[in-house]
């Protein structure tokens, strides 16, 4: 199942910044990090159980990662993407001068990929910095 015409919307959490203290390399971190927070109500559509892998697309690339119900909101329509590797293979480069891309109110698709693989953090930077030399 896939669902359009999602925001896509990253930042810090807790749960982020908790496995960050035993390192960006731990798994602690990639079940904190990459994973994709989903409405409930737009859970159920997708049709599929937690923790499976979801493909996130944006304009700016693709990026699989774990689903998961969010435990905030209701907010249909919105998804949220801790910041961090996974996150930034699916923000626009472009800093508008600032430092910074732009983390909120992305346009994103969202389909669950029932084989994926979820990449770790050093695999996820990799993959990515390898396509984007091609």
């Amino acid at each position: 199942m896939r669902l359009d015409n999602l925001i896509l919307i990253t930042g810090q959490n807790i749960d982020q910044g908790i496995a960050l203290e035993s390192g960006k390399t731990k798994r602690n971190y990639v079940r904190a990090a990459a994973v994709c927070m989903i409405d409930r109500d737009d859970f159920i559509k997708l049709d599929c159980i937690p923790g499976t892998p979801v493909r996130v697309t944006t304009d700016h690339g693709e990026v699989l990662v774990y689903s998961r119900i969010t435990e905030e909101g209701p907010h249909p329509g919105v998804i949220f993407i801790p910041a961090g590797p996974w996150a930034n293979q699916i923000v626009s480069p472009i800093t508008d001068g600032m430092g910074t891309p732009g983390y909120k109110g992305l346009k994103a698709k969202l389909e669950v990929v029932q084989n994926g693989k979820v990449l770790d953090s050093l695999e996820v930077v990799k993959k990515y910095k390898v396509e984007q030399q091609i």
